[in-house]
């Protein structure tokens, strides 16, 4: 259920036959819907964005731990250390991608590189999904990593829950190259009960 002000606030910006057209299992004309999109404010962008995600997805975050899953464009969007985007650039990336993108297409945000914060609000910007390292049992970083930038797995279930989702963990395979997966190497997911 969208608030009263979410809806206003999407009306006012011209995204609601956007939303309405998603609803409906279409996606618009790729020009007109850009340039409404790249006008609009950030918020009613998210607002937009995050109404999307909870009616094209669940409210399942699963959080790919240790690397990425391959990314495939059309049901996996990862970005990582090839975005070059920061801040709130970046968030409009990713609700850009949720609005303008395929319906229902996973959108995973690195934390590892992109840091636990922004992928925190990233999931109120359509991202549905988290990647990166966290640490064991012990405090210890489950790959090679600089340890600072390692969360344990309460603490990123928490940054979940608090974004209003529900974690599941997704344990994925080390690959031959034993680097982070980015958008081209393939990665096994299993799901954690």
């Amino acid at each position: 259920m969208t608030s009263k002000l979410v809806t206003e606030l999407v009306l006012r910006e011209g995204l609601l036959p956007l939303l309405t057209s998603r609803e409906e299992g279409q996606r618009p004309a790729l020009a007109d819907v850009e340039r409404i999109v790249d006008g609009c404010e950030i918020l009613a962008l998210g607002a937009a964005a995050h109404t999307a995600r909870r009616r094209e997805c669940s409210d399942e975050v699963r959080i790919y731990v240790p690397f990425a899953p391959a990314s495939n464009d059309a049901e996996i969007l990862v970005l990582g250390q090839a975005v070059t985007l920061r801040g709130t650039a970046l968030l409009r990336h990713v609700a850009k991608e949720r609005l303008l993108g395929p319906i229902g297409r996973r959108i995973v945000v690195d934390f590892g590189a992109l840091g636990l914060e922004i992928a925190q609000v990233a999931l109120s910007f359509g991202a549905t999904d988290l990647a990166g390292p966290i640490a064991s049992r012990r405090g210890l970083a489950m790959i090679d990593d600089d340890p600072k930038k390692v969360v344990k797995r309460r603490e990123i279930a928490g940054y979940v829950e608090r974004a209003g989702f529900r974690p599941a963990f997704v344990t994925t395979e080390a690959r031959s190259d034993a680097a982070p997966a980015t958008t081209d190497a393939p990665a096994r997911p299993h799901v954690d009960s």
